[in-house]
């Protein structure tokens, strides 16, 4: 008698867990096959090569996850509250997240849609709806996957010359912190500042096209 087929499911959560525990490099159909004692004959037939399963792997996340953010009563405070909650989504499972390209678009087109629900709700022109909700996506994946990528601030301290050291001491001290204390990160704070810029922008815009209707 063949042996039954691996739940998708089950290989779809083994391979997120070895990319959060062990990394990109670790996912391969043979280390897979190992952690869930099959041949990797059954993966191949079920999920196909490593590109694939990744491509698949990212649709599965997005497709099961509830992206949290409150839709308040501006459209404002909906955008940006998006735009941190897609952030979290993406940092939840960094090794999946970098493997995010255009080509997985269709991945995160739900959450997308919501987005542009909520603008077209506050009188967002069909067009300008759409920019807008294109550049925040662009702008939160982009900035995320940098900050992916960022090394630790002790790393990136070491490659920076002195003066560049003593403007960063300023800065943190004048946010009350310290060089050295692990509450001050800066990717976060260089993160909602764009946001930020970019929902001004969109007031801007906004209220340019009701002075053109």
């Amino acid at each position: 008698m063949a042996k039954p087929l691996i739940g998708v499911e089950t290989i779809y959560n083994t391979a997120l867990r070895i990319l959060d525990e062990q990394g990109s490099e670790a996912l391969s159909v043979r280390n897979l096959a190992a952690a869930l004692q099959c041949s990797t004959r059954t993966l191949y037939q079920q999920v196909g090569k490593r590109e694939e399963l990744l491509r698949q792997l990212l649709d599965f996340y997005f497709a099961h996850i509830q992206l949290d953010f409150s839709r308040q009563a501006s459209w404002q405070e909906s955008s940006t509250s998006w735009a941190h909650a897609m952030r979290s989504a993406l940092l939840a499972h960094p090794n999946l997240s970098r493997h995010l390209t255009v080509e997985n678009r269709t991945a995160i087109a739900d959450y997308v849609n919501q987005l542009l629900r909520v603008l077209l709700e506050h009188a967002f022109p069909e067009e300008l709806a759409l920019r807008s909700a294109r550049v925040l996506t662009h702008t939160v994946i982009g900035l995320v996957l940098a900050e992916i990528d960022t090394p630790p601030a002790q790393i990136r301290r070491k490659r920076r010359s002195s003066k560049e050291i003593e403007f960063e001491d300023l800065v943190i001290a004048r946010s009350g912190k310290t060089a050295n204390s692990s509450e001050f990160q800066d990717s976060p704070e260089v993160f909602s500042t764009a946001v930020n810029w970019l929902v001004r922008g969109m007031e801007s815009e906004l209220e340019g096209s009701a002075g053109e209707r």
